[in-house]
């Protein structure tokens, strides 16, 4: 035997614990790990009489893991408001109208919220919510008690302990392209801001993306937590939110390989950084953009040149004779949408132009006015 392979299986430690009680960490050393699977093979081989053989890994994981990171732009904030509400007066009336039965759980409640027995308050809340509905299904209760009830039992859970607003951060960023893992197998990865990291975390908040579907937000973290820490956006003066970024680290090649085209938007767009000795300890060799729309719609098996024409025909049909520079404003509008990312994109932004050597760089200069005829014409066939 000159080569055993003993296949992959070496565990990452994600959450940085080195622990075994973690789902998402390992209690060894790569070191650790190299040194049992050699003794084991070395024991095995010399009660056997046999060579040592070389040994090979197959650990795709945990050596592609470290070797990318996704970054992505919070657009926008939201917040939900988690504080008490005041118990207003028609809602304690419709309670004092209750039955015999779920007014004993009022009263116990009520005498618990006295003593500040905050889990027996718990405990007569769900009692009494509970009898309520049965009494609701057999027909001896109202809807509007019922509902009094309801907004009762809520106003108990949030005072026995106000937590902070959770805010929802809205990301540039699909989970089904980009973080796959997560929504199909629960996987976590350490997620953080990259940048005002002079500055403490003001809030916490989850992560929506653009998706349209409701399992399109990250609200499970590293650490069990159900929150992330994060600042508060900046405005930049224009109303929009400053530049916020966050990064996800361990990724690795697999979350890339597995993500689709879920909702038509392709992969991110990429850029290669390579150690160096220069004055940073890094070089950005090459800049990649994503699928544009174009792209995407012809994995769809879709033809985006012959939408574009449609739609311009239209536009050459409908629009007025004489307002040229409207028509052909239009035209071009129409153009930048197949020709642009899917994700949202500022109104400013700069160009991926080829240079030299493959690689891509930013060309302001590229970004033109599209007032004259051949820049019509540049505008709406540069990308077919």
């Amino acid at each position: 035997m000159r080569v055993i392979d003993i296949g992959g299986g070496l565990g990452i430690d994600y959450d940085g614990s080195k622990s075994q009680d973690s789902d998402v960490s390992v209690a060894y050393t790569l070191q650790e790990y190299a040194s049992a699977v050699v003794e084991s093979v070395r024991l095995v081989c010399d009660r056997k009489g046999v060579n040592h053989p070389i040994i090979c890994s197959e650990s795709g994981r945990a050596i592609v893991s470290h070797h990318s990171i996704l970054v992505f732009q919070a657009v926008s904030a939201s917040s939900h408001d988690s504080s008490p509400p005041a118990l207003s007066v028609g809602l304690q009336y419709f309670i004092e109208q209750l039955a015999d039965e779920a007014l004993i759980d009022y009263q116990n409640l009520s005498a618990a919220a006295i003593r500040g027995e905050r889990e027996t308050c718990l405990l007569y809340a769900d009692k009494l919510k509970q009898r309520c509905v049965e009494q609701f299904k057999e027909g001896s209760l109202g809807i509007e008690q019922l509902a009094a009830v309801d907004d009762l039992c809520e106003v108990v859970s949030k005072a026995v302990g106000v937590p902070d607003p959770i805010h929802t951060y809205h990301v540039n960023v699909s989970v089904f392209t980009s973080i796959p893992d997560f929504w199909g197998i629960q996987q976590l990865f350490p997620i953080l801001p990259i940048h005002r990291l002079d500055e403490t975390p003001s809030v916490r908040g989850i992560l929506s993306d653009l998706t349209c579907d409701s399992d399109g937000k990250i609200d499970k973290f590293i650490g069990g937590e159900s929150s992330l820490p994060l600042h508060k956006l900046e405005g930049n003066g224009g109303g929009e939110s400053a530049p916020y970024y966050l990064g996800m680290f361990l990724g690795g090649a697999y979350e890339e390989a597995l993500g689709g085209v879920h909702n038509l938007f392709g992969g991110p767009s990429v850029v290669r950084v390579s150690q160096s000795d220069g004055p940073h300890s890094f070089a950005v060799t090459r800049a990649m953009p994503g699928p544009s729309c174009g792209d995407v719609l012809r994995v769809m098996h879709h033809e985006p040149e012959l939408m574009f024409q449609t739609l311009k025909h239209r536009v050459e049909e409908y629009a007025d004779d004489g307002d040229v520079k409207s028509n052909v404003s239009i035209i071009n509008g129409l153009a930048s949408c197949f020709n642009n990312m899917p994700y949202l994109a500022a109104a400013e932004t700069c160009r991926l132009t080829t240079a030299g050597g493959g690689g891509n760089y930013c060309d302001d200069d590229s970004i033109a006015s599209s007032d004259g005829a051949e820049d019509e014409q540049w505008s709406y066939l540069q990308w077919i």
